[in-house]
């Protein structure tokens, strides 16, 4: 994964508390002397972004857990497998007479 810029090390660094108040600050510092029609727009804008950011997440969380399942499942089957060859292993072995 490449390097990220400073910024994004330090935004993505910040305890939850500050980044809600970050986002609070700006919120109202983008109100300044925009309209409601102006904030509604903005607003909208801003929750696309949002909406579009949240669905490839989800989407990458899905397609890593299946395959965290798939995987799961593939070591399960070798497993299943190693324990059956196991166990035909030993029944070929017939013990030592006793002495």
């Amino acid at each position: 994964m490449p390097q990220q810029p400073f910024f994004m090390q330090w935004f993505f660094g910040l305890p939850p508390e500050l980044m809600t108040a970050l986002a609070t600050v700006l919120g109202f510092a983008l109100l300044g002397d925009l309209n409601a029609n102006q904030q509604n727009s903005l607003g909208n804008f801003l929750m696309l972004i949002a909406q579009v950011l949240e669905t490839n997440a989800t989407q990458q969380q899905l397609l890593q857990g299946n395959a965290q399942n798939q995987q799961l499942a593939d070591m399960q089957r070798s497993i299943d497998e190693l324990r059956a060859e196991l166990a035909r292993l030993r029944g070929e072995i017939t013990p030592p007479p006793p002495r």
